[in-house]
């Protein structure tokens, strides 16, 4: 398995990123479960409940509640703390596996209103705050003339197969790599007109027509979404006897595919943290694979698998080098044995 990082941004109006990477010599189950872990089960921080002291606003407590317990926060130091289950103090709440916060705020009586944002909870940790593109945070809501809001949150360390305000990312998409052949036999065949006509229909801009040479390239194989646009069938182009362009999923000869991934973050963690974390829990998953095998006396022979479509595969073996990093973002690689 092989993973090169494409592009890394931070977005314009928010405080996520998008990380595009390809990851290369997999199998689409394989790619699929690195997809499902960035999704629900790398672990962040987040608000596990709220205690509303007072409420003289126009909002109803339950909805103010949800309204800050689904703002995410930085949670590097998620990796430091414990999950409440697994805490020695039993899940009561003591400063391994749980934060505090509180947020107090009200409207002077000769002021119309006060905006009321999410900067003003204040965490006992300096390096848990909530995630904003603001310098005064997400909007809460708006308190009235001599209104006021009081309450105090537990902040703590799960996954999103829980609830999705432990989500880490807003979406994670990935599509085969393409295969893209091009036939100059049949393009010999179209004038010039119906050669752009052609290149034009691509929503992608995969090709380009050279007005040099009068030939059709490829100008960007990566962006190809396999919508089947450049496989027209209507006149001129049903009249040829073959295809105009091969397209296909990109295989090696292991029947291997490649795969290209984009991650948007919320924020609660840098981009490529969220990569690093979710290869970490896969490998933990498969030590734990090896782990069963190990002690299962029938292991050879539930080793031994078929994937579909496919010859059988060889013996799982994982080790302690699965997990191998480069210095370079740009030129990252992992190597399962």
């Amino acid at each position: 398995m092989k993973v090169k990082i494409l592009d890394c941004k931070k977005h314009e109006h928010s405080a996520g990123e998008t990380l595009e990477f390809q990851l290369a010599e997999v199998d689409n189950s394989f790619a699929n479960g690195l997809r499902r872990v960035m999704l629900a089960e790398v672990p962040v921080l987040g608000i596990e409940s709220v205690t509303i002291i007072q409420n003289t606003s126009v909002l109803p407590d339950e909805m103010i509640a949800h309204r800050i317990g689904l703002v995410p926060l930085y949670s590097m130091k998620a990796r430091r703390m414990q999950y409440a289950r697994d805490c020695l103090c039993g899940g009561s709440g003591c400063g391994e596996c749980q934060i505090n916060g509180e947020l107090k705020v009200s409207c002077p009586s000769n002021k119309h209103s006060l905006q009321v944002f999410m900067d003003s909870l204040k965490i006992d940790d300096e390096e848990v705050y909530p995630v904003s593109s603001e310098e005064h945070g997400v909007w809460l809501l708006t308190l009235g003339r001599s209104q006021e809001l009081n309450l105090r949150v537990v902040i703590r360390k799960n996954i999103a197969k829980t609830h999705a305000k432990f989500m880490p990312v807003a979406t994670v998409a990935m599509r085969y790599a393409s295969d893209i052949v091009l036939n100059p036999d049949g393009f010999a065949k179209l004038d010039t007109e119906h050669r752009r006509q052609w290149v034009e229909r691509c929503p992608r801009q995969v090709f380009r027509y050279d007005d040099r040479t009068g030939q059709v390239l490829l100008a960007d194989p990566d962006a190809c979404i396999f919508c089947r646009e450049c496989l027209l069938k209507e006149p001129p182009f049903n009249k040829l006897a073959e295809p105009l362009v091969f397209v296909r999923h990109k295989k090696d000869k292991r029947g291997y595919h490649d795969f290209t991934f984009t991650v948007e973050s919320t924020g609660a963690l840098p981009v490529l943290q969220i990569l690093y974390d979710a290869v970490e829990v896969l490998r933990r998953k498969l030590e734990r694979v090896r782990d069963g095998l190990t002690e299962n006396p029938n292991a050879d022979e539930m080793v031994q698998t078929r994937p579909i479509g496919g010859a059988p595969t060889a013996p799982v073996v994982v080790n302690e080098d699965i997990l191998e990093r480069d210095g370079a973002e740009d030129n990252l690689t992992f190597v399962m044995n």
